[in-house]
């Protein structure tokens, strides 16, 4: 019996030794265009965003996309069709053009708004320990929030997955989280879950909106490395930091 481990949006299913896999989703409603859709845009870009959120939980994690399975809730031309080339380009984008994509659509039922799922497994090397806030730390902001249409209109500002991965890689990121729908302070008390600090923010404005498909993520870097990692990555902005309560 495998015994999976929930961590934040990750189910984490510890398969081998070796390797572990690890699970993220996330779902799209109402933004495309059919007739009762909320938001309209492109198929393409409303799957391509919800692509993305798995993949920048997965990333800021440290793990490695295996497969990806598209649930699209319309039919296939040409609400799937679009959605699919639209995942196809976003894999591309992550450096993740190889990877197998498997899926469906639904071609029983007429349908009045888009809808699409998206599930990502991934790989980590077995035995990774999730993150528990020991130190005092600097709280740092990648992207801005945005959501609906503002996420259209701003598409090239929003950061890119090679950043992500860079960041990842830095010894002085101690942990990286994306953040959508429940806001920035909502992630960044998420940081401190079972330890004995808690976020002290800098500013108060615009904390509980709305990041949409992540177009955020929180840093949790270590003190005497935070000037360094700041004068290296001008995208970056502190908003915070973590001390003892």
């Amino acid at each position: 019996m495998i015994l999976t481990q929930e961590y934040r949006d990750l189910s984490i299913l510890p398969v081998s030794n070796e390797k572990w896999l690890v699970i993220a989703c996330d779902s799209s409603a109402g933004i495309g265009k059919k007739k009762q859709d909320a938001v309209e845009i492109d198929p393409a870009i409303t799957a391509a965003f919800c692509l993305r959120v798995p993949l920048m939980e997965l990333f800021c994690y440290g793990a490695e996309p295996i497969a990806v399975i598209d649930l699209i809730g319309n039919e296939y031309e040409p609400t799937g069709e679009r959605m699919i080339l639209g995942i196809s380009a976003e894999l591309v984008k992550a450096g993740l053009a190889d990877i197998p994509l498997n899926g469906s659509t639904e071609e029983n039922m007429p349908t009045k708004t888009t809808s699409v799922g998206v599930t990502v497994i991934a790989e980590i090397k077995a035995g990774k320990e999730n993150f528990q806030m020991n130190e005092t730390c600097s709280l740092l902001q990648l992207g801005e929030p945005f959501v609906g249409e503002q996420v259209v209109k701003n598409r090239e500002r929003i950061f890119s997955y090679p950043l992500v991965k860079a960041l990842r890689a830095e010894p002085g990121v101690m942990d990286m989280l994306p953040v959508g729908s429940k806001g920035i302070q909502y992630e960044a008390q998420l940081m401190t879950k079972d330890s004995e600090f808690q976020i002290h923010f800098l500013e108060k404005d615009g904390l509980d909106c709305s990041a949409g498909p992540a177009t955020v993520i929180l840093l949790a870097v270590k003190t005497d490395q935070e000037a360094d990692i700041l004068s290296r990555y001008a995208e970056l902005k502190k908003i915070g930091e973590f001390k003892k309560r």
